[in-house]
């Protein structure tokens, strides 16, 4: 291995465990979501959604970093995913409504249980929670773009392996960490405040979820199939 090539790895690596990191510890609806799971159902669940959630990310980091995305989906294509990421949202927001108004304790619930038993299972929650999202695959690209106008990254062969790993390996020892401060917080509160707390980060994702969904909606009427950034 030249020394090139170790200098385009090791920035790989390191800029993509910063990244990684970085977009996990944001406050947002994936952690809502995890927090909510690991006080219903402890440590794995926490780390299911964590571990749906940062799959995603680390897939969009790798196709921006290898080149294989550099504007998003555009044309038809763009319509159709995006339209099928509103009618997710829509039936999340739908389900987080029915859970919060028959009973907080989703999982002991027959009536919500039965309308979305996909659904919990928690790695394909935080999965889909950041899938759906379409405007992530545009924050990896501004994100990776910066670096690639700093001089720091260059788009190369196994290099984008090596982000990816980065990426996935950080989020998780976020979401590892904040397993654990759930699990072990949670014995401190009462049920009432437990409640709370799950009720609270219930509305969150309502809202986060019916939000989105609007913001795709609107963006589709003004943009259509073009692409939201400059190629």
């Amino acid at each position: 291995m030249t020394a090139e090539t170790f200098s385009l790895f090791y920035k790989a690596i390191t800029q993509g465990l910063i990244m990684g990191f970085c977009t996990a510890a944001l406050l947002g609806p994936v952690n809502a979501l995890a927090v909510r799971r690991g006080i219903m159902g402890g440590f794995q669940q926490t780390i299911g959604v964590g571990a749906g959630a940062a799959v995603v990310d680390a897939i969009w980091a790798y196709v921006v970093f290898a080149g294989l995305i550099k504007v998003g989906i555009v044309g038809t294509g763009k319509i159709v995913v995006w339209c099928l990421c509103v009618v997710f949202l829509l039936y999340l927001a739908y389900s987080m409504l029915m859970e919060i108004r028959d009973n907080p304790e989703m999982m002991d619930n027959p009536k919500v249980s039965k309308q979305m038993r996909f659904l919990e299972d928690p790695f394909i929650m935080g999965f889909l929670i950041a899938a759906t999202n379409p405007f992530s695959l545009l924050r990896w690209i501004g994100l990776v773009g910066t670096l690639e106008l700093s001089g720091n990254i260059d788009l190369a062969g196994g290099a984008a392996t090596s982000f990816f790993s980065a990426v996935l390996v950080s989020e998780m020892v976020w979401f590892f960490g904040l397993g654990l401060v759930v699990q072990y917080t949670r014995n401190l509160f009462d049920r009432r405040a437990l409640g709370t707390i799950k009720w609270v980060c219930g509305l969150i994702l309502l809202g986060y979820y019916l939000f989105m969904a609007s913001k795709v909606v609107v963006t589709l009427i003004h943009t259509g199939g073009a692409p939201l950034i400059n190629s």
